[in-house]
């Protein structure tokens, strides 16, 4: 058994982002499926709300998505009627907003995401909150 610096830079830190992340989606996507959506379609209607008409794109950009993320999560919210799709400034991207039934969801998706953030904060001891939240800026702010 080798020392403890050893075994701690021998974990993986990736598979254990991955882990917590696994867990923590499966937690809010649990709040949110009696409204029929998941967590990552919730991000895009609060992207949404946040932007006003914006791309498939920007909304990637913004959450830090692959771009099929972001389709799977799109298509479905179209199909709905979710999300309202015109002709964008150029003729290759769309213009996405959320429509007056796309605003509904949003607002009734408000009451359980916000169950699952206090599941999530009641996890966490005082302070690591802000340490996630934190952390997790720093790293996404390496990949610019």
């Amino acid at each position: 058994m080798g020392d403890m610096s050893t075994q701690k830079a021998d974990i993986c830190l990736a598979h254990t982002l991955r882990r917590a992340d696994r867990v923590v989606t499966q937690s809010y996507n649990e709040y949110l499926a009696p409204l029929g959506i998941r967590a990552t379609q919730f991000s895009v209607l609060k992207a949404l709300k946040i932007m006003g008409t914006t791309t498939a794109s920007q909304i990637q950009e913004l959450l830090v998505m692959e771009q099929t993320t972001v389709s799977r999560a799109l298509k479905p919210l179209i199909r709905d009627g979710y999300i309202s799709v015109t002709e964008g400034a150029n003729k290759r991207e769309k213009a996405l907003s959320l429509s007056p039934l796309g605003t509904v969801l949003y607002q009734q998706a408000l009451g359980p995401w916000k169950l699952a953030q206090e599941k999530l904060r009641s996890i966490l001891e005082q302070g690591q909150d802000d340490i996630l939240i934190q952390l997790s800026e720093q790293i996404v702010a390496s990949r610019k």
